[in-house]
């Protein structure tokens, strides 16, 4: 029993709970800062505008925007600073994954970003990163990105939305820790203070501590499991109401306790007294306190929502002081209050009553003086306030400093520009809707307060000249004008093509006529190739046989060679016989006389050896010649003839012809050869010289003939050349008879005639080998003609010289026979003779020199005529395959007369068509002709229109064609205001104002608005429209605070008023008691304005304060109202027969010093706040600790006033009724 009258259990569960409490804590750093940002509802523009935005794509969606600031803190970006951020730009490129980045825009990646990412001055360049929001905490990728983007010689800072509110959030909690300190150490010292003992602020410390730990742990919980509403203002505000409010009630409670100790009651009874009594006041004042903050859960704004929190834990604060207070009073006693002994009574308050005393016996005056005081500071408060939350952090903070040094480096208004988002449910990548949105951009640049906008159409913030009509006018009307010319050419050449058409027709005509006999030389043609396959077939044997002979003409050539050579060395070696020669017709005069006495019989001889058959086949060959160079002659005339075509075997029988011919030739020539060879024998038959003499001429000549090595016919021709020397000497030694040297003479033409038969027959053989060459190729039948023509031409060369040598050689013969007859009259002149031959056997030493040259070119020439051999023997087996091909060919080319004769045919009917469509022509073109006229007339007044139209206002219009859109030249500008789905697009706005301006905020809204007009009428019309930004979105929250606020104090007032209602039994005293608190919060809110205008230099109250310090004040000044009109009520139940002002007097009396205790510690707990440096946080605690201390002295005077005048009146007199 003694343990349930002492409140065991209650500790017990107690410690229990809070145990739960504090392993159930769930991160609290980390849950702040994720409820850093301000949650705007979801229909306003803001809100709308980050929607689309996280729809956005290009690697935008579910992130947030962190720029990177680079800047030269003197002079501009060098090229090496400018490599150095390059390298750190590729080094983030390379660990997106790692830090979170989605994408990311640099200054470098096309000429838009290159516009808006460097500064002007060009000293700073930003980097702007998408960073993912589930990657890792904000406060994680601020550390981790500023690592990263350290850059040598370059200041660097990281900032960003997200960044500045994440580094707000760190602030706040660093100004929490340092205001749960202050105020734990404040309320302790104080309370020592007011009890004079320790024990009493440690119980009470002790009991707040757990209620506001086991509140905070279920709150952050909610948060955590069921998105219960919480901000960076939550703690804080827990911390100081709960303190607070925590303190006040102890206060309350252990003075009543320490009163009912005082009169003797003992723990138990005090205890229960202090908690029927204090309890319900403490009850009363809390639930209206709870009502008051519960209501804040009505609100819109997210900011408003998260003080709800503070309801949870005036609850938990509530049952903490009336279940855990009793456990220790009942079981402390009076040691709660060690070391005092004497306790006394009630202390009363001299200023509340002094107050309250004057209030009651002049109302009006009182009340006139207080309006005196407290009007002029109601009605001079501007509502003016600052929306800007990056004014919440210290200017050294990185974020705030890379913020700034971008508002100085670029313009105010660049970090926090203005988005403005137009959402359609078509494509918007087509030429009407990209009109209506550079339409749009248009108007929103000729607003004055713009400073800058820049959109898909005008990525730069400037016209795109080629965009435009007039540009485009400008360029068509330069294409007219080459058209107009082309025309002009056109025109000529169809005037042209009229008469070419004339021509055209006429030369078909003759085509068609032409074809005809083509047709009919085909047919012809088809014949003729068939005789052609005949003869080529008679060619190819032909050819072969050609070719035999070829082969044995090579193997003879190459013998003449080896010949040539021998002869050369014989000659050599009869150049040293002719000197030897020589040295022998010395001897040769000794024995001239036996020489003459053998002539006679030498003549004798010579006639009986030159027979009849002799000169008859001298007389054959003379007529053989001209009968050969005469077939000869035929066969070029036939070659030569007009027709193309090849008689083989007509050639064949001329070549015969030809040959039997050149066979006589050659038996006449060997015939003549045998008659020389005759006549050499009567000589050496005939001379008879002395033994020595022959001696000597024999064996030179002997020695001469084995040295040459020659062949018999060589060997005839130099034993005439011999019998010739041998006859000048006979006729030398015949002294000189004129017959003897006619004889001679005839022989050595005879000899010279023989030489040119040879060289006429070897013409007459090069000439049968060329024209054997072109019987073996029939396909070059010219070639043929031009060898037979050279053939022809030697022959004609020949026959003269060969006609003439045999004519020679005839007279040459019957003159040496006469010479001999006549030689025995010349024996008489030998001697003479004899030198002489010794004179001419000198000169044959020399001719024999000349020889030995003669004889080496014609080893060069056999040389030659051998590899002629060679290639003639190449060439026919070449012409052989050649035959085999053209047999082949002309097979083939049968084949295609045949098709020929049918090309043709057709080709006659075409040309028939050819002359028909030609006709046509020439009638049609003239009309071509008058319409291209025409048309470049039409074209002229068109340009005169075009020019017009380019000049005109009209000219400004935009017009993009249609494959230019997604072409390279605008896909930069596409991806960077479109989104991936090409349905929504941005206008990127910069104001002249300041965007954290009242008047910034406003001007982005105006344009939003008008924006939304413009596109009624166009394919934009139903259309989402939507401002983004740091300027609508402190116009949505403007808006949303003024309208919420409103709303929540009405609910809140009308909570707390119900409340008093029932707390107070009345109607009036509510309103009394509001009246006094808005009063209250009004001046105070006045005069904490200048206050941070004086101390802290800000000319603009942050814009959350005014919230904050209206349910401050109200909620925690009503427990003050409470805390008077219950002992009010308390005092007229003690004593019915007391007045209204009685009982107003007196209750000013006792509880003023319980309110200004209350208001001292409350005061010293929002006091704590200011070494937080949170601007807001200073703002609020100031105008709390103001209210509360304005509430010291409006209390006592307006309630005393108030109850006064409501319940006596100014004249009446008190009497029994007033005292109820």
């Amino acid at each position: 029993m003694k343990l349930l009258k002492n409140h065991l259990g209650a500790l017990v569960a107690w410690i229990a709970i809070l145990l739960i409490a504090i392993f159930s804590l769930p991160d609290v750093d980390a849950l702040t800062r994720q409820h850093s940002e301000i949650s705007l509802p979801e229909d306003v523009q803001s809100s709308i505008a980050t929607n689309i935005e996280s729809k956005w794509g290009h690697g935008q969606d579910n992130t947030y925007v962190v720029g990177v600031v680079f800047n030269k803190k003197h002079g501009k970006l060098t090229s090496s600073d400018k490599e150095k951020i390059d390298n750190t730009i590729r080094f983030l490129k390379d660990n997106k994954k790692k830090l979170g980045i989605k994408s990311m825009m640099t200054p470098n990646d096309n000429y838009a970003t290159k516009a808006q990412l460097i500064s002007k001055d060009k000293t700073t360049e930003i980097v702007q990163l998408n960073i993912a929001n589930d990657h890792s905490t904000v406060s994680n990728v601020n550390k981790s990105l500023t690592k990263a983007v350290k850059t040598s010689g370059i200041r660097t800072y990281v900032t960003g939305v997200r960044i500045l509110e994440d580094d707000f959030s760190a602030s706040v909690q660093e100004g929490i820790k340092k205001t749960e300190l202050i105020t734990i150490f404040f309320i302790f010292i104080v309370l020592v203070i007011v009890f004079k003992s320790p024990i009493v602020p440690i119980i009470s410390l002790l009991t707040v501590g757990v209620s506001f730990i086991t509140s905070f742990s279920i709150v952050t919980n909610l948060v955590e499991k069921f998105n219960f509403p919480f901000s960076n203002f939550t703690q804080v505000f827990m911390v100081i109401v709960l303190f607070g409010i925590g303190t006040d009630y102890n206060i309350l409670l252990y003075d009543k306790f320490k009163e009912n100790l005082s009169k003797g009651m003992s723990n138990h009874d005090a205890t229960n007294d202090a908690l029927r009594k204090a309890g319900k006041t403490i009850l009363y004042s809390g639930s209206s306190i709870l009502i008051g903050f519960s209501a804040l859960g009505l609100a819109k704004f997210s900011i408003y929502q998260s003080a709800v929190g503070v309801a949870v834990g005036v609850a938990v604060l509530l049952v903490v002081l009336l279940t855990l207070n009793p456990f220790f009073m009942a079981v402390l006693g009076k040691k709660l209050f060690w070391p005092v002994k004497n306790f006394e009574g009630e202390s009363n308050s001299k200023l509340w009553h002094a107050l309250s005393k004057g209030s009651l016996a002049h109302p009006i005056i009182y009340l006139v003086v207080m309006a005196v005081v407290v009007l002029p500071f109601c009605l001079f408060y501007s509502n003016n306030l600052n929306y800007n939350d990056a004014d919440e952090i210290s200017d050294s903070t990185p974020s705030k400093a890379g913020l700034l040094l971008l508002q100085d480096h670029f313009s105010e208004g660049t970090p926090e520009y203005s988005t403005l988002y137009i959402q359609s449910g078509h494509k918007l990548d087509n030429e009407k809707s990209l009109k209506e949105i550079d339409q749009i951009v248009k108007k929103i640049q000729a607003d004055p307060d713009v400073k800058f906008a820049s959109s898909v159409t005008e990525p730069n913030g400037k016209s795109i000249k080629r965009l435009y009509v007039d540009n485009q006018l400008g360029t068509v009307n330069s294409g007219v004008n080459t058209a107009r010319n082309g025309l002009g050419t056109l025109s000529n050449g169809s005037k042209q093509i009229t008469n070419g058409a004339v021509q055209l027709q006429n030369g078909a005509n003759q085509l068609s006529n032409g074809t005809g006999r083509l047709q009919s030389g085909a047919n012809q043609l088809l014949s003729g190739t068939t005789r052609l396959q005949n003869g080529a077939n008679t060619l190819r044997v032909g050819t072969m046989q050609l070719a035999t002979g070829a082969g044995r003409l090579e193997s003879g050539t190459l013998n003449l060679q080896q010949g040539a050579v021998q002869l050369e060395n014989g000659t050599i070696k009869l150049v040293n016989g002719a000197v030897n020669l020589q040295n022998g017709t010395r001897e040769l005069s000794q024995g001239t006389q036996n020489f003459v006495n053998q002539l006679n019989s030498m003549s004798t001889q010579l006639s009986g050896k030159l027979s009849a058959k002799d000169k008859a086949n001298i007389q054959k060959l003379e007529h053989g010649l001209p009968e050969l160079n005469a077939n000869i002659q035929l066969l070029n005339q036939k070659l030569n003839s007009g027709s193309n075509s090849i008689d083989s075997d007509e050639i064949k029988k001329e070549l015969t012809n030809v040959g039997t011919q050149a066979g006589i030739i050659a038996t006449q020539l060997k015939e003549a050869g045998a008659t020389l060879n005759s006549l050499n024998n009567v000589q050496g038959s005939s001379a008879t010289m002395s033994d020595s003499e022959k001696a000597q001429l024999t064996q030179a000549y002997a020695q001469a003939m084995n040295s040459a090595k020659l062949n018999d016919q060589q060997k005839q021709i130099m034993s005439g050349a011999f019998d010739s020397i041998l006859g000048k000497v006979n006729s030398a030694a015949e002294q000189k008879s004129q017959a003897l040297n006619s004889g001679l003479s005839s022989l050595t033409k005879v000899a010279g005639n023989l030489k040119a038969a040879a060289d006429a027959d070897k013409k007459l053989g090069d000439s049968a080998v060329k024209v054997g060459n072109s019987l073996g190729s029939l396909k070059e039948l010219q070639t043929l003609k031009q060898n037979v023509n050279k053939l022809a031409d030697a022959s004609n060369q020949a026959l003269p010289g060969a006609s003439t040598a045999l004519s020679e050689l005839s007279s040459g013969l019957t003159q040496v026979q006469g010479a001999m007859a006549q030689g025995v009259a010349g024996a008489n002149k030998l001697n003479s003779g004899a030198s002489r031959l010794n004179n001419g056997a000198g000169q044959l030493a020399t001719g024999l020199q000349a020889g030995v040259s003669g004889s080496s070119q014609l080893a060069n020439g056999a040389g030659q005529l051998a590899n002629g051999a060679s290639q003639l023997n190449t060439g026919l087996q070449a012409g052989l395959s050649g035959t085999n091909q053209l047999a082949n060919g002309i097979g083939q080319l049968n084949g295609g007369a045949g098709q020929l004769a049918s090309g043709i045919g057709q080709l006659n009917g075409g040309a028939s068509q050819l002359a028909n469509g030609a006709g046509q022509i020439a009638s049609n073109n003239p009309k071509i002709t008058a319409g291209i006229d025409k048309v470049n007339n039409g074209l002229g007044e068109g340009q005169e229109y075009l020019t017009g139209l380019a000049d005109s206002a009209a000219g400004k219009t935009f017009y993009i064609p249609a494959k230019m859109i997604h072409s390279s030249t605008f896909k930069p500008a596409l991806d960077n205001y479109m989104s991936s789905d090409l349905k929504s697009t941005k206008i990127i706005i910069i104001l002249k104002l300041d965007p954290a301006s009242t008047e910034g905020a406003k001007k982005a809204h105006e344009l939003s608005n008008m924006v939304k007009k413009s596109v009624k009428g166009t394919s934009l019309q139903s259309s989402t429209i939507a401002m983004g930004g740091q300027s609508e979105k402190i116009y949505d929250t403007q808006e949303t605070a003024s309208s919420d606020f409103l709303r929540t104090a009405i609910i809140m007032l009308v909570g707390i008023g119900i409340a008093l209602i029932f707390v107070t039994r009345s109607v009036l005293q509510p309103l009394f008691i509001l009246g006094t608190l808005v009063i209250a919060y009004l001046t105070s809110l006045s005069i904490n304005q200048w206050l941070v205008h004086a101390l802290l230099g800000r000319s603009l109250l942050a814009w959350n304060t005014p919230f904050f310090s209206f349910i401050m004040i109200v909620a925690l000044g009503v427990d003050y109202s409470i805390f008077l009109m219950m002992r009010y009520r308390e005092l007229g139940e003690v004593n019915p027969g007391w007045t209204t002002s009685e009982k107003m007097l007196q209750a000013c009396d006792i509880i003023g010093t319980v309110v200004i205790s209350a208001a001292i510690i409350l005061g010293g707990t929002f006091a704590a706040l200011i070494p937080s440096g949170v601007p807001t946080l200073i703002e609020v605690a100031l105008c709390v600790d103001i209210g509360l201390l304005l509430l010291v002295f409006l209390l006592p005077i307006n309630m005393s006033a108030a109850m006064k005048i409501t319940y006596e009146g100014l004249g009446r007199k008190k009497n029994k009724k007033d005292a109820e």
